[in-house]
C-alpha cells in the first residue's frame, strides 16, 4: 500500500512539474541566472519532500510550488520592463576581451582565470585569444565569443536597451552622453522610452524603436 501511494505521488509530482516549467517558459539551462537556478532547486526538494515524506499533505507542495511559480512569472515580467530590476537580479556580464585586448583587471575582479578563459574558447573550436575581437562573460558563467571574422560591430552591447542608457558602455566607446541625446533629437525619436536598443555599427549610430523599425 506504501509503495502504491509512493507511485501515485511521484506521477502526480511528475506531471506537476511538467506543467510548472510550460508556465515559466523556456529557457537553455546554461542561460539560467542565479534567480532562477534558486527557484528550481527549491522547487525540486519540494517536491522531493513530498514524495518522500507523506507526513507533509501533498496540497501543501502544490501550493508552495504554485506560489514560486507565480513569483518567478511575476518577477520575469519586471525584469522585462525594467532593465535596472533586470540588473541587480541576474547581475550584469563583463567583457573579458575589449576590441582584441584581454581586460585582466575585470578577470580579476570576476576571479576568472586563464585557464577558465581558455578552457571556454577551446570549447569554441579556438586556439588562441589572438583570434577573439570580443568575448562576454555571461550572467549565467557562459563565455561568449565573437572573431574578428564574424563581428560587424564597433561594440557588441547596447547604448540603450529598453529605453535606459548603458552609461558603462557609453564611456568605454567614449561617446557623450550629450552627443547621443542629441543625435536622437535629430532622429525626430520623441523620447528615449520609444529605444528598444541602440547599437553602435560602422562607427554610427543605430536605433530600434519599440515600433520595430529601424532608424540609422
Amino acid at each position: 500500500m506504501e509503495i502504491l501511494k509512493v507511485i501515485c505521488y511521484t506521477v502526480l509530482m511528475y506531471f506537476y512539474l511538467i506543467l510548472i516549467i510550460r508556465i515559466m517558459g523556456k529557457r537553455e539551462v546554461g542561460s539560467l541566472s542565479i534567480f532562477d537556478l534558486a527557484v528550481y532547486f527549491t522547487i525540486s526538494d519540494l517536491i522531493t519532500m513530498s514524495i518522500i515524506d507523506h507526513t507533509v499533505p501533498i496540497y501543501f507542495t502544490i501550493v508552495s510550488v504554485g506560489i514560486l511559480c507565480f513569483l518567478q512569472i511575476s518577477l520575469a515580467f519586471i525584469t522585462l520592463k525594467n532593465k535596472k530590476i533586470r540588473d541587480f537580479i541576474d547581475g550584469k556580464k563583463a567583457i573579458i576581451i575589449d576590441n582584441g585586448n584581454i581586460d585582466f583587471q575585470e578577470m580579476e575582479k570576476q576571479r576568472y582565470t586563464i585557464d577558465d578563459l581558455y578552457n571556454q574558447i577551446r570549447e569554441k573550436g579556438l586556439d588562441s585569444v589572438t583570434a577573439i575581437r570580443w568575448a562576454i562573460l555571461e550572467t549565467s558563467g557562459k563565455l561568449s565569443v565573437i572573431t574578428y571574422k564574424d563581428s560587424i560591430s564597433n561594440f557588441p552591447d547596447p547604448l540603450i536597451s529598453d529605453g535606459i542608457i548603458d552609461k558603462e558602455n557609453l564611456k568605454k566607446v567614449k561617446i557623450d552622453e550629450k552627443d547621443l541625446l542629441n543625435k536622437i533629437k535629430e532622429k525626430k525619436i520623441k523620447s528615449l522610452k520609444d529605444i528598444r536598443l541602440c547599437l553602435y555599427i560602422n562607427n554610427g549610430l543605430t536605433f530600434i524603436l519599440k515600433s520595430s523599425k529601424t532608424s540609422k
